[in-house]
């Protein structure tokens, strides 16, 4: 606040007036009397008395609340205000600031300049020293405090002098200290991870700064230090796990404890999806090996190559020489589809195991996991054998299509002439009579089925447009032109364009084609965005820049080369 700002709490502003026993003769004239308050005239002053008595007890009460509540709105919107994030403009190899309106925060002037993260920014100045600015353009690390600075995953890997020389540490989004600046390198790795060295010690840190695995090298040792985390496809796993290579030895981790849960070899250990490990020989079949829980639970040189699709399925493939294939049960470490006489798939982490029942002259299928039997069916036809995000596409009669799920329940009694895999979010293209729609996993259609074509938007794109919005959307085409249709039936852009063609997949804009003209279409507000886009466009974070200029999501000119507008 302002110094010449009048505080409306300040301790010598009066609510009374300061003469307490001051009186008028004039009868509806209010009287102060030290503690009470009334008229002249007023019959029932005893009966008065309290209730103005009730109510200067409860004022202060009231003025506390107000200015608690007042301290937290202000307190919250200095936070939001200190995290706003600029927008980085580049002019003859400098760097400057805009905010979201096209204002100058800062003008071309630096050698180097970050985008802004979580409202901070690490710039470079003409003398080639390193500070981080903040959203004001001010220095919330000044120039020469630092040595050096680059981000990661919300943390910041620092450089600057203490009393021991040049060293390394870490700060978070908020530019608070997470680790002492007592290291001689700092690097990130993956997945929150970092590697170090202090001193003699190398080994690894989270990114809270706890350093979860350590190793102590000899002076004649190289010191070289690798981490490959294994990929978990499906994000889903508690348990991450990875290769560790000091020198020349190679061990396997915990990246969330740093416990050892392999024992150190001079083998090279190679690192494959879902938690799964080999070790290359040159005379004899590689050593396949899968961790889960800590421990090996699988280790084998029978197999030409194993792999796991679903960290959650405790099933792995395995693929012997003559390229034959063997569902292999990790909880017991046995083989699921053993029995020759029967026909085994596998997919969407369970097995579907087909058998003859000559007795009742019936194919009889059963879906099977290591843990339980989910269901079994008997006159379905599967398409495929396949099970896709939980349903498998079956035949129903002449040529027609529904599903099944695991249990073995066909979803509706709905026949369709074509029918797609159901996508990861429960959605389904069907189609009746050339005319598409889609079904959600309970049968409804959701979408009737009268457009020419419907298509899904990417996954990653379809999942960022939700998160901000809470809309699903699908591209359908009608009369030859192209729309977005919502999972709500309700028609959010017109069946006008030509064409449409996902240029991101990480921002809610998609660029479509209208009487051979290229135009934008911002995907949260529905509204095309007048931009030329014939040539370069690069969409950011609520702005886009094209041939240089600098747009809004609205389509507003907001700054381009040479000044803001």
């Amino acid at each position: 606040m302002d110094n010449n700002d009048k505080n409306i709490f300040d301790d010598d502003f009066d609510f009374f007036p300061s003469d307490a026993s001051a009186q008028n003769n004039n009868e509806n004239q209010l009287v102060f009397n030290e503690d009470i308050v009334y008229k002249s005239d007023n019959k029932n002053n005893k009966e008065n008395n309290k209730y103005f008595n009730r109510s200067i007890k409860i004022l202060p009460i009231i003025a506390f609340v107000f200015v608690l509540v007042l301290g937290i709105y202000i307190f919250i919107n200095n936070v939001n205000a200190d995290k706003v994030n600029l927008i980085k403009i580049e002019e003859k190899s400098k760097v400057g600031y805009i905010n979201k309106l096209g204002n100058v925060v800062v003008r071309p002037k630096f050698l180097y300049g970050t985008d802004f993260y979580s409202g901070y920014a690490i710039v470079k100045n003409y003398n080639n020293l390193y500070g981080i600015i903040d959203s004001s353009g001010s220095n919330a690390i000044a120039f020469g405090n630092i040595f050096s600075a680059s981000i990661y995953d919300d943390r910041y890997i620092v450089t600057k002098f203490t009393n021991d020389g040049l060293k390394m540490g870490l700060l978070n989004a908020n530019l608070k200290d997470v680790t002492r600046f007592i290291y001689d390198n700092l690097s990130y790795i993956d997945d929150g991870l970092f590697m170090y060295t202090k001193d003699d010690v190398m080994g690894i840190m989270n990114k809270d700064g706890k350093e979860i695995y350590s190793y102590k090298v000899d002076e004649v040792d190289d010191r070289n230090i690798s981490v490959e985390v294994s990929n978990i496809t499906n994000n889903e796993s508690k348990n991450k796990y990875a290769k560790v290579k000091i020198n020349s030895s190679s061990t396997i981790i915990n990246i969330q404890t740093g416990k050892e849960v392999y024992k150190y070899t001079l083998d090279d250990i190679r690192v494959l999806d879902n938690n799964v490990f080999y070790i290359k020989k040159n005379s004899e079949n590689n050593l396949y090996f899968i961790i889960k829980d800590d421990k090996v639970v699988f280790e084998s040189r029978d197999y030409k190559r194993v792999k796991i699709d679903d960290i959650n399925s405790d099933i792995a493939i395995a693929i012997k020489e003559d390229a034959s294939l063997e569902y292999i049960d990790l909880l017991t470490r046995k083989v699921i589809n053993f029995n020759d006489s029967k026909k085994y798939t596998y997919s969407d982490g369970i097995v579907l195991e087909e058998d003859y029942d000559f007795t009742d002259k019936k194919t009889k299928y059963t879906v099977i996991t290591p843990k339980e039997i989910l269901g079994s069916f008997t006159d379905i036809k599967p398409y495929n054998d396949i099970y896709v995000n939980g349903y498998m596409k079956i035949i129903v009669s002449d040529g027609k299509y529904n599903y099944v799920d695991k249990k073995g329940k066909i979803i509706s009694n709905n026949e369709y002439e074509n029918a797609s895999d159901f996508d990861k979010y429960g959605f389904a293209i069907v189609s009746k009579d050339n005319k598409k729609g889609i079904i959600n996993k309970n049968g409804n259609e959701i979408i009737p089925l009268k457009y020419a074509d419907i298509t899904f938007l990417d996954d990653k794109l379809f999942d960022s447009i939700y998160k901000k919005t809470k809309e699903e959307l699908f591209i359908f085409m009608e009369n030859g032109k192209y729309g977005i249709i919502s999972s709500k039936n309700k028609v959010v852009v017109k069946a006008v364009y030509d064409s449409f063609d996902m240029i991101t997949i990480k921002y809610p804009i998609i660029k479509a084609k209208y009487d051979g003209n290229n135009t934008l279409i911002n995907l949260e507000t529905f509204r095309e965005i007048s931009i030329n886009c014939d040539n370069d466009i690069n969409i950011y974070d609520e702005y886009i820049i094209s041939n240089g200029d600098y747009y809004n999501y609205d389509g507003k000119l907001i700054y381009n080369a040479g000044g803001n507008l």
